[in-house]
């Protein structure tokens, strides 16, 4: 197992967004490390209002600077052009909305080695469990995993037991709000959104869905989590023309 690289020659940065795990992993940098730096948050452009402010009470709470590194791609452009990202698109939303702000961070700090602190987890998923190291080194960068042999419990139990602030969206929406590309969504995330008090996010949601179109169909957000038929079905129901000749149609799984 690598070392955690220290050092004057080092700058420390938990990449926070405003989830549990990033939140426990960037308390846990502030334990072990010499000192972090700041903490960085990444704007995707799609995110909740309330989940970055989230990010700004934890970094008081730290006693340290947040850096927010906006991206400079319009999801909305983005959309307009090439219609919603499904799975296969996913990695592209990553690398423009995300890791794109951090190559600029590594290149901000110069000839200082950047390192990164993530909230990733072994127990998330069986690709987490296969890819995630304590510490990897990346192309530019060193990422530090701190967090990675925990579990969802253990993460809980030690924000209760440091007395960590927390992001009302864990309970209201069950996950942080700093990304909504869609690309892994359910079109019914907007009713969780306005269970949650977003209104306004489900309603930008649903603008873009009014403008988006694929030929003469429109688009709709969300839909990587959905079947062939299911995506139809949305569809005509999306379509004033076509609701009355396919009242048939429902939200039901592929037979």
């Amino acid at each position: 197992m690598s070392e955690i690289p220290t050092g004057q020659k080092t700058v420390h940065v938990p990449m926070v967004s405003g989830g549990i795990d990033s939140t426990v992993a960037a308390a846990v940098a502030h334990e072990q490390a010499n000192k972090i730096d700041f903490i960085a948050y990444l704007d995707t452009g799609t995110g909740l209002d309330e989940n970055r402010e989230y990010v700004e009470e934890l970094a008081d709470h730290l006693g340290t600077q947040l850096w927010t590194l906006r991206t400079h791609e319009q999801y909305e452009e983005m959309v307009e052009e090439q219609g919603f990202p499904g799975p296969s698109k996913h990695i592209i939303m990553y690398n423009r909305l995300k890791e794109r702000q951090i190559s600029k961070l590594a290149t901000v700090t110069g000839d200082k080695e950047l390192v990164t602190w993530t909230g990733l987890r072994k127990a998330e998923s069986p690709a987490r469990e296969k890819n995630t190291e304590r510490v990897a080194d990346q192309e530019r960068w060193t990422m530090v995993s701190p967090i990675a042999e925990w579990t969802k419990e253990d993460c809980k139990e030690y924000i209760d037991e440091h007395d960590l602030p927390k992001n009302d969206l864990w309970n209201t929406l069950g996950r942080s709000g700093d990304c909504f590309c869609g690309a892994y969504a359910s079109p019914e995330e907007k009713l969780d959104l306005r269970a949650a008090g977003c209104e306004y996010q489900a309603e930008w949601i649903e603008s873009l869905e009014e403008c988006v179109t694929t030929g003469d169909e429109k688009e709709m957000w969300g839909w990587g989590a959905l079947s062939e038929s299911e995506r139809r079905s949305v569809r005509a129901e999306k379509d004033d023309g076509q609701i009355t000749l396919c009242s048939h149609c429902d939200f039901s799984p592929e037979e």
